[in-house]
């Protein structure tokens, strides 16, 4: 199984989540939220073949924490993926701010051309597509879809993928979503420990329950296979 999503480091637990991940062989994409936290991460993941450190810079951050452009420009020597990244104008209530994220997503894009980018999109899904298209990134994620149905194919017409988790088949929005998506342009995800599944926070234990859940929503019983050829038609 695939987890295309997971913030690790926010767990309270991360060994037992990494534990979990090993025993269940689940290659996941862990993002990150700066540039110096890949870095502070990357030695311990050196020699785990089922992690994908990926380097991000949070647009909830841009008032926080400053941008480093040459860390993050460094980091993306040692990964193929970037995350999480991205726009969210509804934390955004100011112009200020939005220019902000705005000028620190555009770099990001500028320096992450061949790159695969995991994408934070909220309220702010038009902007992001058009900065993408832009910088002519190639491989996009856009992560937890939130937006108007609308983008949807223009979103897969530009051969980005979408991930998808358990919360969005709770609201007859998210279910809305995903049907609009075709079976070669997903990707599972939890986004843990940020969602929450049957009432418990999710966890890599939980995966193969997720997987279900969305087999039966699509109508197949082969999701894993069709993840993987999606990941591997992604990562190239």
């Amino acid at each position: 199984m695939i987890d295309a999503h997971i913030h690790i480091d926010f767990y309270d637990n991360p060994i037992e989540i990494i534990k979990q991940i090993w025993q269940r062989e689940i290659s996941s994409i862990f993002v990150t939220h700066l540039p110096e936290l890949y870095f502070k991460h990357k030695e311990m993941l050196k020699d785990n073949p089922l992690i994908f450190l990926a380097v991000g810079f949070h647009p909830m951050l841009v008032n926080q924490y400053s941008f480093d452009e040459q860390l993050f420009i460094k980091a993306l020597e040692s990964t193929k993926f970037v995350g999480e990244v991205g726009l969210d104008f509804t934390v955004a209530r100011t112009e200020n701010s939005r220019v902000k994220q705005i000028n620190i997503f555009q770099k990001i894009c500028k320096h992450s051309k061949n790159h695969i980018l995991s994408i934070h999109s909220r309220n702010a899904e038009n902007e992001v597509y058009d900065i993408l298209q832009k910088y002519s990134a190639e491989n996009a994620i856009f992560h937890w879809y939130t937006g108007a149905l609308e983008l949807i194919p223009r979103i897969i017409e530009a051969g980005y993928f979408f991930s998808i988790n358990p919360a969005m088949l709770r609201s007859s929005k998210g279910r809305s979503i995903l049907a609009k998506i075709p079976l070669n342009r997903i990707l599972i995800e939890s986004d843990g420990p940020f969602t929450k599944y049957k009432g418990k926070l999710i966890e890599p234990i939980l995966m193969n329950d997720i997987y279900m859940d969305f087999q039966k929503f699509y109508g197949v019983n082969n999701l894993d296979e069709i993840v993987l050829e999606n990941i591997i038609s992604l990562v190239g």
